[in-house]
């Protein structure tokens, strides 16, 4: 029996991230003790999904579960879910940055009728017909998008960085859209008046990355990977299509397989093959954390492996620079707001 091996995966109750927890099971070899702690928004939804987990590897003898409730939109939620995460654990060895969102409000389907003619491979990989709101606010007065998906991570990981020091991995989940970002906006880092902040907001996540996974390494120990699930189905535009419309893009996926595009895995067990990987098996030797994207692809037989990309131009280290800049003032904001609430 080895040392107990903690992994923490926000977002777990449904999608990538519960594919996540699957695939982490049946990667740990049953003779590891495994506790994995799962985030949710909501109590009910944490308790079904440890439920799920418990009935999906029954015969593991030394697995346990936990969970915190987390609302990424709050950042005193976030910050109480540090304070959980340092009382309960020593040590975390894996934290999955699953969690986060979009704002959307629909799919223009004249656009997305014209898109899938004129190219269908790109239509499902590089969609514009996806419409998102410009301009929301979080009740801590922050971009939204930009919080639940880059300042909430930035915020968490920080906290309990002492958690994963001397070597605690850390997985961040970017997108194969962020190839159709927008161009870095100093002037609009929180991506308010972004037409696309679901997909900026991704970018910004990698620039984040470019910024503090080589001196993360070096100072703390911590190997900081960021990986995409190439294309799967999940929950996150799941209510703007109905069955017909879940089963055309299914079929569009499995076209654009077969078309060549290494990306389209479909399922989120297949996506959750890149995250799991670099917790688990990625040798820091040959496997470096900074300047590369650890992809989930497949073949066209949907036979599934992990494909790499570089990413972090010269010019994405330093806008990750101001990016962090920013990140290190807003923490420091968020951290003197929460005291004074306190007092």
């Amino acid at each position: 029996m080895g040392t107990r091996k903690v992994a923490v995966i926000t977002g777990a109750n449904g999608g990538l991230g519960y594919s996540i927890a699957c695939r982490l099971l049946d990667t740990i070899p049953p003779s590891v003790p495994l506790t994995i702690v799962i985030t949710a928004r909501y109590l009910r939804k944490a308790v079904e999904t440890i439920k799920r987990l418990l009935a999906y590897a029954p015969e593991r003898d030394l697995i346990s579960f936990d969970y915190v409730l987390l609302d990424l939109a709050s950042v005193s939620s976030i910050d109480e879910v540090a304070s959980q995460l340092l009382s309960r654990y020593t040590h975390i060895d894996y934290f999955f940055c699953n969690a986060g969102g979009g704002d959307f409000t629909g799919i223009d389907w004249a656009a997305a009728f014209v898109e899938v003619i004129s190219s269908p491979k790109d239509s499902v990989t590089h969609p514009h017909f996806k419409r998102e709101r410009t301009g929301r606010i979080s009740r801590d007065s922050l971009g939204w998008v930009f919080q639940i998906n880059v300042f909430a991570n930035y915020f968490l990981l920080k906290r309990i960085s002492a958690l994963l020091s001397g070597g605690g991995r850390v997985i961040l989940i970017t997108s194969i859209e962020t190839e159709i970002a927008h161009k870095f906006d100093p002037e609009d880092i929180q991506l308010i008046h972004s037409d696309q902040p679901y997909v900026d907001s991704k970018k910004n996540l990698e620039l984040m990355h470019s910024a503090v996974a080589k001196r993360w390494a070096e100072e703390f120990g911590v190997l900081t990977y960021i990986t995409h699930p190439g294309i799967c189905q999940t929950s996150i535009f799941a209510e703007y299509l109905n069955w017909l419309s879940t089963f055309g893009m299914l079929c569009l996926f499995y076209i654009a397989r077969w078309l060549g595009s290494p990306w389209h895995v479909v399922s989120p067990y297949n996506g959750a093959l890149a995250p799991v990987w670099a917790a688990v098996d990625a040798d820091p030797e040959a496997d470096p954390v900074d300047g590369v994207v650890y992809a989930s692809a497949c073949d066209r037989w949907g036979r599934c492996y992990v494909k790499r990309t570089q990413y972090a131009t010269e010019e994405d280290r330093k806008n990750g620079t101001i990016l962090v800049q920013e990140l290190d003032k807003l923490l420091e904001d968020s951290l003197e707001r929460i005291k004074l609430d306190r007092t």
